[in-house]
């Protein structure tokens, strides 16, 4: 069994290099390669070297964005492990949020057996953990969009976009079809999670399973000002669950579609449509973590 570390050069601000030494004594019997990151999707390439074969474990040493990179090359019979390094690790959350001895997570996590879990599709991208639309993604998106095209950085894009985004929300009206069941209407948000946590680490979905076959929806609809910002307060705690204006559902296939161009937020990644279709992919990864579902 060969296993294949891929460590994200930027993943929470250096803390994925720092490991190198400790996945080398873990790994020091094995056959292993440690390979860092150089560029943008470097995780995608070298994940499609080596994803070819059950003989051979990819691991993803970095937080959500390097998961998504591999998830997005990776050959289903190959077996993905995750070494949670990032700023959000949101997708690990699910797991454990609180890890303190690495040494012990990468070996364990190197012996654990693999389980199958579920994965989903948005249009034809992969993710792992969430899609979402509205309020958030919108956040993301006019974040992201500033950071590429001035000199603002991550911190003060984020804070200017929540001020743009929140101060004065904007519903979307969008025709969402789940299941063969139609919502259509003005919403402020819309998120489909596979996991439980995003955002770095709000609970949007504390309902959900990655091994049942089932997309978990929350959705709201558009209310006054003053009570999104009650909502929105609720749910950035993960206290939006028995709250009425909050609609909770499961489903295999969402379509999404508006005659307005929308933002989308998809494990990190950032664009506009006016369609998307998601389905779930069930039992379509193969997971080493070392710890019980």
């Amino acid at each position: 069994m060969k296993h294949v570390f891929i460590v994200n050069r930027i993943s929470g601000k250096g803390s994925a290099i720092k490991l190198i030494p400790i996945i080398e004594e873990a790994a020091k019997n094995l056959d292993y390669e440690i390979i860092v990151t150089d560029y943008p999707h470097h995780a995608s390439e070298i994940t499609s070297k080596y994803s070819n074969t059950k003989e051979t474990v990819i691991y993803a040493v970095g937080g959500d964005g390097t998961i998504l990179e591999i998830l997005d090359a990776i050959n289903e019979d190959t077996p993905i492990g995750i070494i949670p390094s990032g700023s959000g690790n949101d997708f690990y959350r699910q797991f454990n949020d609180k890890i303190t001895d690495y040494k012990k997570l990468i070996t364990d996590t190197i012996n654990a057996k693999p389980i199958e879990i579920d994965y989903a599709y948005a249009n034809d991208m992969r993710f792992l953990n969430t899609t979402s639309v509205g309020i958030d993604s919108d956040v993301n998106y006019d974040a992201s969009k500033m950071i590429r095209k001035t000199l603002i950085t991550k911190g003060p894009a984020y804070i200017l976009s929540i001020i743009k985004n929140v101060i004065i929300p904007r519903a979307k009206h969008l025709k969402i079809i789940i299941d063969g069941k139609v919502y259509e209407d003005d919403f402020m948000l819309a998120n489909i999670m596979n996991g439980k946590y995003y955002g770095n680490g709000v609970m949007a979905s504390p309902y959900s399973d990655i091994r049942d076959g089932y997309l978990n929806i929350v959705f709201a609809k558009k209310y006054p000002v003053l009570t999104i910002y009650k909502l929105l307060a609720k749910y950035l705690k993960g206290e939006h669950v028995n709250d009425k204006h909050f609609t909770f559902l499961k489903a295999k296939n969402i379509t999404i579609d508006s005659s307005e161009p929308f933002s989308v937020q998809s494990d990190g990644e950032n664009y506009k449509t006016n369609h998307l279709d998601i389905h779930i992919k069930e039992k379509g990864l193969l997971l080493k973590v070392p710890y019980s579902l």
